[in-house]
């Protein structure tokens, strides 16, 4: 028993006894009980090639962390308070690493909830670990088949998500281009789940924009040259490029396509929201253009958007809790998915089963998430829809001078 629960115990006992006069006889509520220890798994990419997306999202985790020890847990309806721990792990950009992390934080750790991961190759690969054991796992990364079966179209049960889908983003890229007067489009992409996905729905929307797909390059994230794929992309005469992929591979990326053809217009995902794009790039950043989560242009979202006290809030805190580190749309994503958890586990009674915790949880996930404004924007979750997001909650940005700008369809 911990000195916090023998004080409690200790507490009660003289209430029952009568020597507590005070609380006995003032009618107000008696201590509240300590109840078991909430375990909420959190596995990311902290190391490897998507730590400029991981570590944000590990240092988000270790800040909430603390958030709760300060205040001393949380209290469920029925009046008992729970310690939470949120047992982190680093899963080194590695699928492997990311399908052990995930088995142990359920089979051996007996966390209820599990937030990973930063990688949508690495979430696809631990879905039937989540799957198999019942537990709810919410990921930090973009790819539509980590909640949708690609096979059978249908929502997977146990796994949700916080980033915006890979479609909403193109949704965004296609207008753009269309808006501009483009017709022919090159794709670059890294072969992996992220830039698959990337690949599929940008085909899809631009398609159905109208815009041809005259070449699509593949090429690996440990990749730093590619003369091969630009020649193919000057061949083709395309008059844009679209580069699905995350840092640092999508800035070499970028500045081969600028370095080329300093003239071509540049679409990319939002997997590159993060100053790692910016900083990597360098001067081939400026004017590329692509969607993003509004913390990335705060000062531009007006007073009156549900999500600005919010997003103002855990600027501060990580800001704070890092001395200064740079903000990060992914660390938001970290945030919504463990906010969200916490959300479920306050509605949570004492003495539940550890399997009824996960399915309570899991249930309320699916149908109280209604309206809730995280980082990543206003969510609405259903049976159907275990992201909760649309379009609506990236705006386009454009970069200058080295900094994010709001580039609304107003200036296009």
């Amino acid at each position: 028993m911990s000195i916090r629960s023998k004080i409690l115990a200790i507490v009660t006992l003289l209430a029952i006894v009568g020597l507590d006069v005070t609380a006995c006889n003032s009618g107000t509520s008696q201590e509240t009980g300590q109840g078991v220890t909430y375990k909420i798994g959190f596995n990311s990419s902290a190391t490897g090639a998507s730590a400029s997306l991981g570590l944000p999202e590990a240092k988000t985790a270790e800040m909430i962390q603390k958030q709760i020890n300060d205040q001393g847990g949380i209290t469920g309806p029925d009046g008992v308070k729970h310690d939470v721990k949120i047992v982190i792990y680093d899963d080194e950009s590695v699928a492997d690493n990311a399908v052990s992390n995930v088995t142990r934080l359920i089979q051996e750790d007996e966390a209820v909830a599990v937030v990973s991961t930063t990688g949508s190759g690495t979430t696809i690969a631990h879905i039937p670990v989540c799957e198999e054991n019942e537990t709810p796992c919410i990921s930090m990364a973009s790819a539509q088949p980590i909640t949708v079966n690609a096979d059978t179209g249908e929502t997977y049960r146990w796994m949700f998500k916080t980033p915006q889908t890979n479609g909403h983003a193109g949704e965004w890229q296609a207008a753009y281009l269309k808006a501009t007067g483009v017709s022919s489009v090159c794709i670059l992409y890294t072969d992996d789940g992220y830039g698959k996905d990337c690949l599929a729905n940008f085909k899809a929307t631009a398609e159905a924009a109208g815009l041809e797909i005259v070449y699509e390059g593949a090429y690996a994230t440990s990749d730093t040259e590619f003369s091969a794929q630009i020649a193919q992309v000057q061949a083709s005469g395309c008059q844009a490029v679209e580069v699905g992929s995350t840092p640092p591979v999508a800035s070499l990326a970028t500045v081969a396509v600028h370095t080329a053809l300093p003239e071509i217009p540049i679409t990319l995902g939002h997997g590159v929201c993060n100053q790692a794009f910016i900083d990597t790039a360098g001067a081939a950043a400026n004017g590329t253009v692509f969607p993003c989560g509004k913390i990335t242009v705060l000062d531009q979202v007006a007073d009156s958007d549900p999500q600005k006290t919010v997003l103002q809030k855990y600027i501060d805190d990580y800001t704070a809790f890092t001395n200064g580190e740079p903000i990060s749309t992914f660390g938001g994503h970290a945030w919504d998915a463990v906010e969200m958890t916490l959300n479920a586990l306050e509605s949570l009674n004492d003495g539940m089963s550890l399997e009824e915790q996960r399915t309570a949880v899991r249930d309320y996930l699916e149908n109280q998430i209604q309206g809730w404004p995280g980082i990543g924007g206003v969510f609405t979750m259903s049976p159907a829809d275990h992201n909760g997001l649309t379009k609506e909650s990236l705006l386009f940005v454009t970069v200058e001078d080295g900094r994010w700008v709001a580039f609304p369809e107003s200036e296009w």
